[in-house]
Parts: structure tokens; sequence; C-alpha cells
């Protein structure tokens, strides 16, 4: 059996035969501590743990069952292992010592080498797999017996010399009036049963007739070794043998089985159900143990995935920052590369009312002096004509100045820049100014037409007006002049083009709950090829001749509209002619505005 290397403290005092004990357990590769007394063992569990404790049964300081009562009172010390070296076979004493905290009693006149596999089978390691269900309510422990009628352990009789037949095992009667939970497996064929016959649960402890001549003992306790790895338990085995063959050979060759503890059929019942209780109570401590372990492990990494979320969490919430600042910019640009293009018919739609005031401001003057002289000369409705045609002719300056003063309006209004924050928008109202800044473009070639069915207000990026929209129409106004020109009807004013936009609430796509924001513009312009409507969104990607567009205009649009987890799509218009854009945002309305903030 290969034994593995751990850390074992031997308390001993100075009067126990010890040498030999040393000399065995350094030669098998213990690490070994030694210590004169109890304290100073109990002042060292402040800064180191063993892996396994033997003591011995006389101590200077204190009595080896308060010793073994003292370490199991504390969390971090229940768990060790305990072997007492005992100066002879004291059935009573050995029963208080198990009852107490022991795990073996080990008589030092025995062969060292027994306490060697002894040692082993306490340090013997298990997978840390255990079931998800185990430990989590209380349940009586269980003990799994096997043998079969008229072998060792079915004819135990508590150490009494006399037999007698019967039904059932004793060792039944004796297991059941202490608590445990039973199962008797009396065929061989049965030993799959091991661990679902029980309630469906693994057994604590498995009792082992190692002298039935039915079955091998020594494979049946290889076998269950195998099995207990693979399942990934803890369970303990106890062998039970006729007393002439309790020799060291028969001893070494049932723990290297891989048997925990041996007994002779001759044990009374006091001192088995107290080794039997070892057994248990060893199994399930290390149990509880390694539950504990694995809670602490989960723990630790939940804790270090929460830690991992808030800074994954953090570093998403800059880089959305940024984004959207990044986003800011791009419309902004896209926004001033816009209002280039659309510079010289804004410059023209100020030039026409100021020159017109201009004009007017010598009339003005004129028809002032005229009714000035004519006051002179007491021609009184000289006068009053003068200063009608003058009013008449403020009047007509003021509605010039009226148009360049909503014209300014709209272009301070269109060039904000909180275009990436999320806001109450008036998409009436935005779409106003938007027609306004276009009319120049739009000429009297083309005619807008707005229906608007769906609600005014709308919590959105202003840019998904003043930008997408704008950029749309835009472009359809320049489609439309590229189809007259080649059509040679710009002068045709009578023959007149269209663009319609819609808005309504439609139920969501792609898998969303709730209502849709539309919007559809269609124009009666030339269209976009088929080949072309999914590279019109790609930034500086441009049909029109060069120095003519950016390519910035629609790449805008849709980033725009992706920030809203929308979506933007181009189809042909009505009956196959011109274009249709269609733009899909999620409906917030201004009470959700709050709700969506903190999102």
């Amino acid at each position: 059996m290969n034994s593995r290397s751990g850390t074992l403290w031997f308390v001993s005092s100075g009067q126990t035969r010890k040498k030999p004990f040393q000399d065995a357990l350094i030669k098998s590769g213990m690490n070994l501590h030694l210590f004169e007394d109890g304290r100073s063992a109990f002042a060292r569990f402040g800064s180191d743990m063993p892996d396994l404790l033997l003591v011995s049964e006389q101590l200077d300081d204190m009595n080896v069952v308060e010793f073994c009562q003292r370490l199991r009172l504390t969390a971090g010390t229940r768990s060790v292992p305990v072997i007492v070296l005992t100066s002879g076979e004291d059935t009573q004493f050995e029963r208080d010592l198990l009852n107490n905290g022991a795990d073996v009693c080990f008589c030092q006149n025995t062969d060292p080498l027994l306490l060697v596999f002894r040692i082993c089978t306490l340090l013997r390691r298990y997978e840390d797999d255990m079931p998800a269900s185990e430990g989590v309510r209380f349940r009586p422990p269980a003990v799994t017996v096997i043998t079969t009628p008229g072998s060792v352990a079915w004819s135990w009789r508590g150490g009494k010399a006399e037999s007698q037949d019967s039904t059932s095992p004793l060792i039944f009667e004796s297991l059941t009036s202490h608590g445990y939970l039973l199962s008797l497996i009396d065929d061989p064929a049965r030993f799959d049963d091991i661990g679902t016959s029980v309630s469906q649960q693994h057994p604590d402890c498995v009792i082992i007739d190692m002298d039935s001549p039915q079955f091998d003992g020594l494979e049946m306790a290889r076998n269950l070794l195998f099995a207990r790895e693979i399942n990934g338990q803890c369970t303990r085995v106890l062998g039970m043998v006729t007393p002439d063959r309790m020799t060291i050979e028969n001893v070494v060759a049932a723990f290297s089985a891989g048997v925990d503890d041996l007994v002779g059929a001759d044990i009374e019942t006091d001192l088995l159900m107290a080794r039997i209780g070892s057994l248990v109570r060893r199994k399930i401590l290390q149990d509880e143990m390694r539950r504990e372990e694995a809670h602490v492990e989960s723990a630790r990494a939940r804790m270090a995935l929460a830690d991992a979320l808030r800074r994954v969490n953090a570093d998403l919430a800059a880089a959305n920052r940024k984004l959207i600042e990044a986003q800011a910019k791009l419309v902004q640009s896209a926004k001033m590369a816009s209002l280039g293009e659309l510079a010289a018919g804004i410059a023209h739609e100020f030039n026409n009312p100021l020159a017109f005031v201009l004009a007017h401001e010598s009339t003005v003057q004129k028809g002032i002096a005229t009714a000035l002289q004519a006051v002179k000369t007491s021609d009184f409705d000289g006068a009053e004509l003068a200063l009608t045609k003058s009013k008449e002719r403020l009047s007509a300056s003021l509605v010039g100045l009226s148009r360049m003063r909503d014209l300014v309006a709209s272009l301070r209004r269109f060039s904000r820049l909180e275009e990436g924050e999320f806001a109450r928008v008036d998409v009436p109202e935005s779409l106003k100014i938007v027609l306004t800044l276009l009319a120049p473009k739009f000429g009297q070639e083309i005619k807008v037409f707005c229906h608007l069915n769906a609600p005014a207000e709308l919590v959105c990026q202003a840019a998904l007006v003043n930008q997408v929209i704008m950029n749309i129409l835009s472009n359809s106004a320049d489609a439309i002049a590229e189809k007259r020109i080649n059509n040679k009807e710009i002068n045709n004013i009578e023959n007149y083009d269209e663009i319609n936009i819609f808005s309504s609430l439609e139920e969501a796509t792609e898998g969303r709950e709730g209502k849709d924001y539309v919007i559809r513009i269609t124009d009666t312009g030339p269209g976009v090829p088929e080949n072309l409507r999914e590279r019109i969104f790609e930034p500086f990607f441009t049909t029109k001749p060069v120095g003519s567009g950016t390519g910035l205009g629609l790449a805008t649009a849709y980033g725009v509209i992706k920030a809203h987890g929308g979506s933007i799509s181009v189809t042909g218009g009505e009956q196959g002619k011109g274009a249709c854009f269609v733009v899909r945002v999620p409906y917030r309305s201004a009470e959700e505005k709050g709700c969506y903030d903190e999102t």
C-alpha cells in the first residue's frame, strides 16, 4: 500500500516507547514533529496544522480523553484525525476514547508497520465531488452489512461464546438500537446495490464479512475502494474476521485492499459500536469539511466574478460614454457638412428678404418726406396717401425680417451639440425646422407632404430628426434634381415631384416587445438600385459626383439609429418608383424617460 507524504505530530511523554514508531513513520515518508506535552501541541495550532495527530495515552499535563475533547471543541482542529497509543488492551478505556473524539486506539506493543497502515487509511484521499443534496438536511448515518448466513458477521454474538441460528444478523439489532439506517447485502451479486439500497444514499460505513465462504472479502474491499473513488465518496470500510485470523499478514492485506478498520469476531458490542461510530464520525466530518471548503471556494469565485463584472461594467460604461461623445462629434461633423452643402440656398434665403428690405428703405423715406411736405401745405389727403404707402412697405419689410429671424432661430436650434443625449423631442416641431432649412433645396419643383399619425413627443436623441431625417430628405432632393436634369424637366414647374413623410406606431419587430416609432419617407426620384441598398450606409460611400458629397450622411444616420436600438432600411417606392426609407426605433414616451436614463 502506498502512503502519501503528510505532516504528523507525535505528542508523547518521555516514558512512552516511541523510538520504533518514530523510525517507522520517518521511513514511510512522513514529515514528523515531536511534542512533549499537550500544551505545546495546542500552542502550535495557532500557526500550523498537522494532517494527523499521534498521541500517547499518558501525557504529563493533561488526560488524553481531555486532549481529544478539547481538540473536537474547535472547528479548526475538529477535522484532524487522532490515533491514541495505548499501553494495553483495555476495552472500556478504548470505548471512552473513541466516544470522546479519538479515531483509532493502537496498542504500542503492536508492530509499528501496522501503525503506518492505520495512518494511511485515515489520510486516504477521495475525490472532492459531493452529492448536491448531501449535507443540506439531517439524515441518520447509513451502514451497509455485506455478509451471508452462517458467516462470521452473521454469526457474531457480541463477544459471547454461544452461537445460535437467526434469520437476521445480531449486528442488525445493535446497529438499529444506535440509530443507524441499515442495509443488508447477503448476495455477492448485489454488490452494485451499495449506495442505492439505503434511501438512494451512499452508505457512510460498509461492514464486510472477510471470512464468508461465498465471496472473497479482500476482493470485495478492493472493488468497493475502486467504486468509492470513482463515485467521489469517502465511505469507510470495516472488516470482520475470526479471532485466529487477526495476524499481521492478514491485517496488512486487509488495509492494503482498502479496509479502514479490522476487528475480530470476539469484539464486544459496545466496543464494536464505538469503532463503527468513530469511522462514521470521521466520514461525516470529512464530508462537512469538504462542503465548507467548497462553499468557501464558491464564495471566493462569486466574489471574483462580481469584481470582474464590476470592472467590466465600469469599462463598458466608460466605453459607452466615449462612444456617445464620438457619435456626437461625428453627427456634428456630418451636420456641418450638410450645412455647408446648404449654405448657398440658405444665403439665398437671407439675401431675398434683405434685398427687399433695403429696396423699400428708400421708398419709405421718400413717402415720409412727401407726407411731411403735404402736411406743411395742408394737403392732408396727400399726406395720408403717402403714409399709407410707407406703412405697406414697412409691413412687407417686416415679413422679410421675420423670415430671416425664423431662419436664424432654426439654424441655432439645428446646430446645438446635445445630439448624443436622450431627451424629450417634439417630432413635428423638429421636422418643421428641418423642412425650413431644406426649403431652398426643394425649390418649386419638390413638394413635401407630412402625414404624422404617431404621437408628437418621443424620447430620443435630437439627431434622430435633425440629422437622420434631414440626410434622407436631402438625398431625396438631390436624387430628384438629378432625375429632372436627366429628363429635362427642371423648367417645367407644373410637373413637380413629391416627398411624403409618414409617422406611425407599429408592433415591434426583431423579437422586441412593445411598440416601434416608425417614420417612412418616400419620394418620386429614381430610387436606389438593389445592389447598392446595403452599401449606401457605409461610411464615405456616395453615388454623387466627386466634390458633391461626403459619404457621411447615411452612415451617420445608420449609427444614430443603431444607438436607439432600431433599424433603417431602403426599398423601392410605390409601384417600384422612387425610394422608400423606413426608420424604426423602440417607442419611448416622455413618461419612460426617467427609466431609460437610468439604464
